[in-house]
């Protein structure tokens, strides 16, 4: 049982430990870039319009998003340039054939579940 508690409070130390250093790390990149934009993964680009956060810039939400895409009316060059008019993306992601690949991916994996 003691040794229970001292492994469970080492592993609560090292844990506290090391979220200030991955705040900074993530702070220092996100200064780095100079014009402070935390890119976004494919993967929660999508999310992100799935749950309405793109709804200023004409991406619906939730079952309308996969209606849209399986129409063909969102794509995936749509939700990136709406991520870069939110400050998600850099503008030059627009250019950016494998990251637009991956985010077709995505919308073609959520218009099929």
């Amino acid at each position: 049982m003691k040794g229970l508690v001292l492994g469970s409070l080492g592993t609560l130390l090292i844990a506290t430990a090391t979220t200030p250093v991955l705040a900074s790390e993530i702070a220092a990149n996100s200064t780095a870039s100079g014009n402070n934009i935390v890119e976004v993964q494919p993967f929660n680009l999508v999310y992100l319009a799935y749950q309405g956060y793109f709804a200023d810039q004409g991406i619906p939400s939730n079952a309308a998003l996969i209606s849209a895409i399986k129409s063909k009316k969102v794509t995936a060059k749509d939700l990136v340039e709406s991520a870069i008019a939110r400050g998600r993306l850099s503008p030059e992601t627009i250019n950016d054939s494998s990251y637009l690949g991956h985010v077709k991916t995505q919308l073609f994996n959520l218009s099929n579940t």
